[in-house]
């Protein structure tokens, strides 16, 4: 992965989703300072930062700002994240009522981990998964959005402290235990999902895409590209190999279909790292990723 930052970012998250801690601000300020173009603030199901955003980014006006949120669908695979971007700032009609849907499904998987945790005989209540949210979200997030589900590493450290596991290893087990007829809401369908997002005028943009496209099988490639109305491929991600790249690059020249590129930067570390203390190529560092500067003018001309 190089050290040199890419002239756009367009997958970033802030304290607004429910596992990110950045600042929204540290984004703008640290694309400033690197010379970044334009910037996609894709919170997990959600656009609540919008108030934060329009009003920071009144203070950036040399950089571009794409009103964007990552919505996660189920699938016939199963869940698959969409990056969706050139969303409206007043979301109304359709997309109102699936953004509402993602409020309750928040809502609804946090209630359930607890109705889980509790089937299987451990001492875990809603105060306490609240209790736990507010230790790492800002107070506003949760007065929006409910006692959503809570990001994996928090839990993961209060099931080790409260002794429900013994190491980071075992949570997956534990999961596999939970019994079935309280398992966790389905996503909202990629039914429901793409057609709000394209009547709104948004494009879809599949994320970190690797996985979901089992390395490079054009035949799921195919398969998702339709049922998922894509725009566009995320192409260049940290967990994307420059041989996969450069493959799903060249499909998209062939099917008409975007390129983005994006750090998926959860944390102010993230961002806030200089490039040249960039190492793993997993890491999450900001506008770390192969994308082409020619990828951002293709994706910019074709956003409504």
């Amino acid at each position: 992965m190089k050290n040199t930052p890419a002239l756009y970012d367009l997958h970033l998250h802030t304290y607004w989703s429910y596992d990110a801690l950045a600042d929204p601000e540290v984004h703008f300020r640290r694309a400033r300072e690197l010379g970044l173009r334009c910037l996609a603030i894709t919170e997990h199901h959600n656009l609540d930062a919008l108030p934060d955003l329009v009003r920071i980014a009144a203070d950036y006006p040399d950089i571009r700002w794409i009103v964007a949120a990552e919505l996660t669908v189920n699938t016939s695979i199963g869940a698959v994240d969409l990056l969706c971007y050139g969303l409206p700032l007043q979301p109304c009609g359709l997309l109102a009522q699936v953004l509402d849907e993602y409020h309750e499904w928040q809502r609804a998987a946090g209630a359930a981990r607890v109705r889980q945790m509790q089937a299987l005989g451990f001492d875990y209540s809603s105060e306490e998964h609240l209790a736990l949210l507010r230790s790492y979200r800002p107070e506003r997030t949760l007065e929006r959005q409910g006692a959503t589900h809570v990001r994996g590493k928090t839990e993961i450290d209060y099931f080790i402290r409260r002794g429900f596991i013994a190491n980071p290893g075992e949570r997956a087990a534990l999961l596999q235990r939970l019994p079935k007829e309280l398992a966790t809401p389905c996503y909202p369908s990629v039914e429901r999902v793409v057609p709000a997002v394209k009547q709104a005028g948004g494009l879809v943009v599949i994320a970190h895409p690797a996985g979901y496209f089992q390395d490079r099988n054009r035949q799921r490639m195919d398969a998702l590209r339709e049922e998922c109305g894509l725009d566009g491929i995320e192409c260049a991600h940290r967990s994307v190999h420059p041989e996969q790249t450069a493959f799903y690059r060249a499909y998209c020249r062939e099917h008409g279909l975007l390129s983005t590129g994006g750090s998926d930067s959860h944390d102010n570390e993230d961002v806030l790292t200089p490039p040249e203390q960039w190492g793993h190529t997993r890491e999450k560092r900001f506008a770390c990723h192969l994308g082409e500067e020619a990828w951002l003018d293709e994706f910019l001309e074709r956003l409504p």
